[in-house]
């Protein structure tokens, strides 16, 4: 049960945090450049910048992030060093939360509940550890990337999809100790029924 309740949550915060780096729009600030004051969209992968606003639509120019060669950066407002750490290590928790959920469904298939059960939530565990503190360090670097530009890390600053990002670290969270807890009452069964066992062949 308690497994079910971690894979719950683990499956919750895999799905905002795939929805939040998918999003272009986590910090929204005004950039002093050459060419004049000009506001900024940050994401995880692209890099916008309004090109148009009127009252009914707003216009915007992308620039990948992973596409921009760094000896040849024209986008004046991009810390390249840290949007690109921070994209790879939205590529590396998404990828990690996947690895997560399919070994949860090795979990789930398995009837007995021995060693071998036991390694596969261990190692379900450390995928989703690895995967909080990876989600930890990509809003940490977007918000270092934000103070690098000289601006505030103030509330205003950051989108719905920065939230979401910290949220689902939160749920991440929970879904590691969750399944921890479910581990360790998995040890305290075996015990159990090995004392009972080991006092029924005494006699």
């Amino acid at each position: 049960m308690l497994f079910l309740i971690g894979f719950a949550w683990h499956v919750a915060a895999s799905f905002a945090f795939l929805l939040a780096i998918l999003t272009p729009n986590w910090a929204t600030y005004q950039v002093a450049t050459s060419l004049g004051n000009i506001t900024i969209q940050d994401g995880i992968f692209y890099v916008c910048e309004y090109i148009l606003t009127t009252s009914i639509y707003e216009a915007t120019r992308c620039v990948s992030i992973i596409d921009i060669d760094p000896s040849n950066n024209t986008l004046e407002i991009l810390k390249y060093p840290l949007s690109m750490a921070s994209a790879a290590l939205a590529i590396s928790c998404a990828g990690l939360s996947i690895i997560a959920l399919w070994l949860s469904g090795i979990y789930f298939n398995r009837r007995t509940r021995d060693k071998y059960t036991q390694c596969f939530l261990i190692s379900v565990s450390i995928a989703v550890l690895v995967s909080f503190l990876t989600s930890i360090a990509v809003w940490i670097l977007v918000i270092s990337e934000v103070l690098a530009l000289g601006q505030r890390a103030e509330r205003s600053v950051f989108r719905w999809p920065m939230w979401l990002a910290v949220g689902a670290s939160g749920g991440y969270l929970m879904a590691f100790i969750t399944m921890i807890l479910s581990f360790c009452s998995g040890l305290i069964c075996r015990r159990k029924r090995g004392s009972k066992y080991h006092a029924e062949t005494q006699f």
